[in-house]
């Protein structure tokens, strides 16, 4: 049985719509979801391919059902230009859903991406990336699930009684249209991309109250990238993104160190890293690659001092790529490319 404490929390999701990133989240391993990021990044990489899986669990502890947010992702190179493979068209499909209060409450949503990669130079040292998507997304409240404070009696929860909520209902399904550009720069030691995005052009209404005033604003991602060897064991990824929405602002920052256990035309590379995320959590980052195959662990430690019972909560996120087994010759060993 759902607790009363479990319906607050949901009202409370859509009484701040802002905060909430059923859509279009960003992850704490962001840089292992890059098509949640910025659709130009659809292909990027030196992979034909690639399948990404992401799972996050949040708000573990204190009896409450976390909240879940899942992903898998496919994509890569469509058509590559026949003299020159640095010049492709990518496109991608990913499947999102959230879910928390034990299922009551439910998000699914499928993005469409396409993207553009035109080299500025012969070598492919600079180049100018460009995608455009879709997403349709639904919301669904199974109500049989919930609670309410007028069926509380002395012997529990009566759930014969009315709710006496006769104005919730399930939010509709929209379609709402995101676009996003990158600049890269490599070298044959180093690498650097930096980029902007845009989602929800266009004010979306979201509400399960049926209040035509309850709107998701647009959103930015600002975010930028630094590759290259320490030595020929040892290579620095660096990254950031900056997120705007509305009058919410975040950030989030880190580095990784990649170090090389063997030297196979895939090596296997273990990942260690830490991410800060402003004034929010510190972020360690275990992760391996094997082959075409790469697992990571991250778990979000809060700093906020505001509120100590949310501090008790406990955040983990898994990210799982696997990529396709023939590979480019240019590319610096990355978790996130």
């Amino acid at each position: 049985m759902i607790q009363l404490k479990n319906i607050i929390l949901l009202l409370g999701l859509f009484a701040c719509t802002e905060k909430l990133f059923a859509q279009d989240p960003v992850f704490s391993q962001f840089y292992s979801s890059p098509m949640s990021v910025n659709p130009a990044l659809a292909g990027n990489g030196d992979a034909n391919w690639r399948i990404v899986a992401n799972h996050r669990s949040q708000w573990i502890g204190q009896g409450l059902d976390p909240l879940t947010t899942s992903s898998i992702s496919f994509d890569g190179k469509l058509f590559k230009q026949a003299d020159n493979e640095s010049n492709y068209i990518g496109g991608g499909l990913m499947f999102l859903q959230d879910k928390g209060l034990a299922g009551a409450y439910k998000t699914n949503s499928i993005h469409f991406i396409l993207s553009s990669h035109v080299s500025l130079d012969a070598d492919d040292a600079s180049g100018l990336s460009a995608g455009l998507g879709g997403t349709y997304s639904n919301t669904m409240i199974d109500y049989s699930q919930l609670t309410f404070a007028q069926q509380l009696s002395s012997s529990g929860f009566n759930r014969a009684l009315p709710t006496l909520e006769p104005n919730l209902s399930n939010v509709k399904p929209y379609f709402a249209m995101f676009a996003g550009i990158t600049y890269t720069l490599n070298s044959e030691t180093s690498s650097f991309d930096i980029g902007v995005a845009g989602y929800r052009f266009m004010k979306t209404n979201r509400t399960a109250l049926n209040d035509p005033t309850q709107l998701d604003p647009p959103r930015y991602n600002f975010h930028a990238g630094y590759q290259t060897y320490l030595n020929e064991r040892l290579v620095l990824n660096t990254n950031a993104i900056y997120v705007l929405e509305s009058n919410m602002q975040s950030y989030t920052v880190g580095l990784n160190f990649g170090t090389f256990l063997d030297y196979a035309e895939n090596p296997t590379i273990l990942n260690t890293g830490l991410w800060y995320r402003g004034n929010e959590a510190i972020i360690p980052y275990l992760g391996l690659s094997y082959g075409n195959l790469q697992a990571g662990l991250t778990y979000d430690i809060p700093m906020s001092a505001s509120n100590s019972s949310l501090n008790t909560l406990k955040t983990y996120e898994f990210s799982l790529i696997f990529r396709s087994p023939k590979r480019g010759t240019k590319g610096i060993p990355c978790p996130w490319k």
